[in-house]
Formats: C-alpha cells, sequence, structure tokens
C-alpha cells in the first residue's frame, strides 16, 4: 500500500526539529530513563531536559536504563556501545549513576559484586543472582573514567551528574543514605573475611557515591554539576509530606512523579547553565511553558487511540493567578483528568505559579502523516504544541498470533497460527508448580483458579530466595516470550495480554518490556507494575505500536522483583494465558520509495517515507526526525 503526504506540511512540521546540531546524550539509571505514560506514573528527569535546551541547536537522546548500574550499562551490548554509536564529535554526555552501583541487598551494600562473587566461590557459598554493585572507592570510578575516556575519544564533552537524592527523610534532613553515602552501614571483604554492618563517621566520606563522582571530576577535569545537592534543597523546600505526595510515585522514595521529573531536568538544567554547559542554549522560562514543546508518537495504527501528555509550567507569573485556555485541532482531544476528554479544555492557576499535566489522546482513521496541534492562551501569551503520528493501516495483513496457556509444568509449547515461530525460556526464574491444591487465586468473581508460579532461582530449577532491597528490575531475572517473524515479511505487533498476580506476598513487582535481538535492544518498558495484590489475577491487555521487520526476532519479557528490605523465600510471580497478536505484512509493498525535494537548500537533507517511518537523509547519513542517526 502505497502512503502519500504533503510535502509542505511535513517541512512545516519538522523543520524546526532537523536543526539541533549538538546532542546531549543522558545515560544513567531509573531516575533518568524514558517511560510510556500510558503504563506507569513514573517519570526519568532525562524525559524533560530538552525542553530547556533552544531545539533548533541542542536534541536531547535520553539513554537512561531502569536497574544499570556503571558495570551493567558498561557491559551490556545494548547500552554503552549503542550510545557511543549515536555519538558524533561536538556533543555532550551526561553520566549520572549510583543508585544500582549501591547495590541491591542491603545487607552487602557497597560492596562490589564481583568481588562478593568471587568470595562466595571461595567458600562455597551460592553465587549471587544479582550482578549489580560497584565500591564507590574502586570500580565506580573505574567505569566513570571509562565512559569519561571513550566519549573524549570520539571528541564528545563528558559531563559527570550527582545522582537524585532518594527521598529518605531525617527531620529537616535527607540522611546519608539518601544522598548516596553508605557511611552508616556498608560490607567489605578484609582479609578474605566478609564483614558486613559497617559504619563510619559523618566526616568520612570514603563511602560516598557522589564525592567518589566529585573525586573523578577533578581528576579528570570534566565539569560536575551536583544534582545530589540540588535536589536534597529541592525536596527539603517541600517537606516530607509534600514532597513524597507531590513529587514521587506513591509508595516510592526514589523514582519521580511527572512534576518531580520535571523539577529535577530544570535544576539539572540551571546547573549545567551555571556551570557554562551549553549555557548560550539553555533556557528557563518563567512563562508558562509546555514540557515538551512537541510530541511525536511515531507510528500508529488507525482507530487505535495513543494517550500522550504534556505539563503546563510557569514560575514566579504575572499576574499571579489566572485562567488557561485549551484547545485542539480534528484528530485530538485532550483532558485534565485522564477521564472527560474534550477538544477544549480550561485550568487556573494561583500563587503565581503553575503545574498541570495535560493528556492527549490521538485518533487517526486514514493513513499517513498527521500533523495536529495542542493550542494555549494565557491573556497574550500563547502557546502550541505539534503533534506528530505516521498513522498506519492493518488492511491486508495476515492474522499471526502465539498462545501460552501456562496450563502445567513445564510450561508448554505455544499455539502458533500465521507464518511466525514463536519460543518461551527463563533466566534465573524456575516454573516451581501448577498445583491442584494451589487454587485460591481469584479473578474477578471467579474462584478456586489454579496457575503456573514462578520464584527467583540461580539454578533455573530449584527455588532461590529472593534478595532483600531490591527496588528495581535485575536485567538477568525474567520470561521471556519471543517472536520470530518471517524471513520475507514484516509483523506488526497490535496485542499483547496475559493474566498475572502475586502470591505468598503484596510486595513483588515487574515490568514488562519489549527488546530485539539475542542483544535485547531498542528495550522499552511498556506495563509496571508494583506491590500486586496477593492472589488477585490481573489482566493485562496492551495495544502497542511495534513491528518485527522480516527475520528478527521481538522478545517480550515479564522482570520481576521482590521489593522488601528482608531475603524472603516463598514468594512468587504467577502467570497463564500469554498472549501476542499481530499482522504480517509483505516488506515491498508497506513504504514508498519517493524521495521529497531539497528542504534547506543542497544541505538541508530531504524527507523519505520507509515502511511507514519519516526519515531524513542528508549526504549519506539517515536520521530519524529527532535527529538521532538511523544505522
Amino acid at each position: 500500500m502505497r502512503k502519500f503526504f504533503s510535502l509542505f506540511a511535513a517541512i512545516t512540521l519538522f523543520l524546526p526539529m532537523m536543526q539541533g546540531a549538538i546532542k546531549v546524550h543522558t545515560i544513567g539509571d531509573s531516575t533518568m530513563a524514558e517511560y510510556d505514560e500510558s503504563t506507569t506514573d513514573k517519570r526519568g528527569w532525562g524525559m524533560y531536559l530538552g525542553s530547556f535546551f533552544d531545539p533548533s541547536f541542542v536534541t536531547v537522546n535520553n539513554r537512561g536504563k531502569s536497574g544499570a548500574d556503571t558495570r551493567g550499562f558498561y557491559t551490556g551490548a545494548a547500552y554503552w556501545a549503542s550510545v557511543k554509536s549515536q555519538m558524533s564529535a561536538g556533543d555532550y554526555l551526561l553520566i549520572q549513576f549510583a543508585h544500582n552501583d549501591e547495590g541491591n541487598d542491603s545487607n552487602l551494600a557497597g560492596l562490589d559484586n564481583q568481588e562478593y562473587a568471587a568470595y562466595c566461590k571461595e567458600h562455597s557459598l551460592p553465587a549471587p543472582t544479582d550482578a549489580r554493585g560497584t565500591n564507590p572507592q574502586t570500580t565506580y570510578r573505574e567505569y566513570l573514567r571509562l565512559f569519561i575516556d571513550e566519549a573524549r575519544e570520539l571528541g564528545v564533552n563528558p559531563v559527570l551528574v550527582g545522582p537524585i537524592c532518594r527521598a529518605y527523610f531525617s527531620g529537616n534532613n535527607i540522611t546519608r543514605k539518601g544522598q548516596h553515602d553508605l557511611g552508616d552501614k556498608f560490607a567489605k571483604i578484609e582479609n578474605g573475611e566478609l564483614k558486613q554492618n559497617q559504619s563510619v563517621p559523618a566526616t568520612d566520606l570514603s563511602m560516598s557515591y557522589v564525592e567518589a563522582m566529585r573525586i573523578v571530576a577533578e581528576e579528570k577535569n570534566v565539569p560536575f554539576i551536583d544534582l545530589t545537592e540540588a535536589t536534597r534543597e529541592l525536596y527539603l523546600s517541600y517537606g516530607e509530606s509534600q514532597c513524597l505526595s507531590l513529587l514521587f510515585c506513591s509508595g516510592d522514595k526514589t523514582h519521580t512523579n511527572a512534576m518531580g521529573g520535571n523539577l529535577v531536568a530544570r535544576a539539572a538544567a540551571q546547573l549545567l547553565k551555571n556551570e557554562g554547559v551549553l549555557a548560550e542554549y539553555i533556557d528557563i522560562p518563567t512563562d508558562i511553558t509546555a514540557n515538551p514543546n512537541a510530541i511525536n508518537i511515531g507510528e500508529t495504527y488507525c482507530s487505535v487511540p495513543q494517550n500522550k501528555e504534556f505539563l503546563l509550567t510557569g514560575y514566579g507569573l504575572e499576574p499571579a493567578a489566572g485562567t488557561v485556555n485549551l484547545s485542539a485541532s480534528a484528530n485530538l482531544l485532550i483532558s485534565l483528568d485522564k477521564e472527560n476528554y474534550a477538544s477544549t479544555a480550561q485550568a487556573s492557576y494561583e500563587g503565581g505559579s503553575m503545574f498541570q499535566r495535560v493528556y492527549v489522546r490521538a485518533n487517526y482513521t486514514t493513513g499517513g502523516l498527521h500533523y495536529d496541534t495542542v493550542y494555549i492562551s494565557s491573556g497574550e501569551h500563547t502557546v502550541s504544541v505539534p503533534v506528530s503520528a505516521m498513522a498506519i493501516s492493518l488492511d491486508g495483513g495476515a492474522a499471526v498470533s502465539a498462545f501460552w496457556a501456562i496450563g502445567a509444568k513445564p510450561v508448554p509449547n505455544p499455539i502458533v497460527e500465521g507464518p511466525i515461530s514463536a519460543e518461551f525460556t527463563m533466566s534465573q526464574m524456575a516454573c516451581i508448580d501448577y498445583n491442584a491444591a494451589k487454587n485460591y487465586f481469584v479473578d474477578g468473581d471467579s474462584t478456586t483458579i489454579v496457575l503456573a508460579r514462578f520464584h527467583n532461582s540461580a539454578d533455573g530449577s530449584s527455588r532461590t530466595p529472593w534478595p532483600a532491597g531490591e527496588i528495581d528490575e535485575n536485567a538477568s531475572r525474567y520470561l521471556d516470550f519471543a517472536i520470530t517473524a518471517p524471513a520475507a515479511m514484516d509483523v506488526r505487533i497490535t496485542r499483547i495480554a496475559m493474566e498475572i498476580t502475586a502470591d505468598g506476598t503484596s510486595t513483588m513487582c515487574y515490568h514488562l518490556n519489549t527488546g530485539f535481538g539475542s542483544e535485547f535492544t531498542d528495550v522499552t518498558t511498556i506495563y509496571e507494575k508494583r506491590n500486586m495484590p496477593s492472589r488477585v489475577i490481573e489482566h493485562v491487555d496492551l495495544t502497542p505500536t511495534l513491528t518485527i521487520p522480516a527475520g528478527e526476532v521481538l522478545h517480550v519479557r515479564i522482570l520481576p522483583w521482590h521489593d522488601y528490605a528482608e531475603v524472603k523465600d516463598s514468594k512468587y510471580i504467577g502467570l497463564r494465558n500469554v498472549r501476542i497478536e499481530g499482522m504480517a505484512f509483505d516488506p515491498s509493498k508497506e513504504g514508498i520509495d519517493e524521495v521529497s525535494s531539497s528542504l534547506q537548500g543542497g544541505d538541508g537533507g530531504r524527507l523519505i517515507l520507509r515502511n511507514g517511518q519519516i526519515l531524513i537523509l542528508r549526504g549519506d547519513k539517515t536520521y530519524t526526525l529527532t535527529g538521532a542517526e538511523v544505522r
């Protein structure tokens, strides 16, 4: 199916987005990472940083990774190597790690994981199942140096960024641990002996990851911005109750919500400006602004609604109270409460400050490039938020599906329909039972339901206790459902569904991630659940926009963790009826070979539409509309 679009509309929409010649790459952990607005209220501060730069000159490539420590990000094939492939001379690299470097077992905090693994081997102890953890005096510094040195080899300018605080209040301050100083409780191996519950005085910063980062910055002569101190001051300005309720996800003292992520990004931008890093391109607005200032939905399917959001923010506004009017063009509806959608809305503010989430619902009935706008006005001040999408018709495809009933142990082979293949694998997990005695699960009005249960496992077959203190996914522990596209057909995934629960605990959490190939690249969290109610089955039914290129593999992974302060056994995640559906197409019939005329003279680039994706050709290189190079 050939798709046609208005070249004029495409140029008008995307020309400003093409001009950012400098890229700011951000690497770090879950407090920085990207999140899908429709799956969780968690927001990494890297999601908002770009709105404080002039987009005509600077774009942000946010590569924060949930659950990553410095070693895992450096060695993971899908992370540091892929970030380096996106870098060009003159770019900038912001480096923020520490949360996972501290380790996720409170009894082993500050201990290098590989050192501990060697200790376990020497003493015939079970090997650690979580590979995270570095020591602030040794390996943490070593990996920061590697990031710096390898960035500089590419002509890229590194900047070290102090990790944001955890909201661990103690009176009118944040605890040492909240500021990433483990001096009150840490572990070490000394003279071949494991020593736990160690401590040093508050004046001793030897177990502070922030101090370690500061030392590396001085040693390597790179800028250091103390976002740790800035967020400490930010949290204290709100006070404990307001800080937790306004800036953080419910029940979570580590991960920010939209307001928190925006304020942290604002603080980071101000610190960069103060340090003279890209200062001429940074704008800290006081008028009402939209963050992000443009929404690129990318590919979407016709008649499948897509939900996005942006923030209306303003500080020191004049007048100090007022009303903001919002309206949306044809294919959009907007809402201020995520429930009632209409083509117009009205928001008010007082006290000289505004912070309002605006939810946008886009629904396209015809294929092709679409350009819509949300308009915001307050007095004489107006803001426009462009919304772009490439809508794809699913007419003419061949239906495909894979279904795992998971009605027995071991997990059975899937029932496959259409020209695909499918497979289930596990890592550091074991299917423990499918036992009629375990018939206490509840699904709506239905009771006495039986399903398979899975447990943490070091050897993949027997039960191993869950580690203490985990607050995020362990990338090595997962249940994996893989779909391979046929050699001559692309597969567009339209549905991912499953029934899932916890057993023996109400503190089981999981991410549902997608990624491609054996190296699990292009990782996206498409769903998240924290603190699942025990034995109550949840129906997860998602409508993603995912394309598996011909011959390639899509992995859908469930990554569970047990968010509890102590080591625990007999805590399970239950699962049944996993279903992945889609449509298969001949790739040769999906795209358009036409190339537009030049956008800005000789080297301004040309727009093309390839397999439903709008790309920019400049010389011998291809870029997405946000400036990322396609390789």
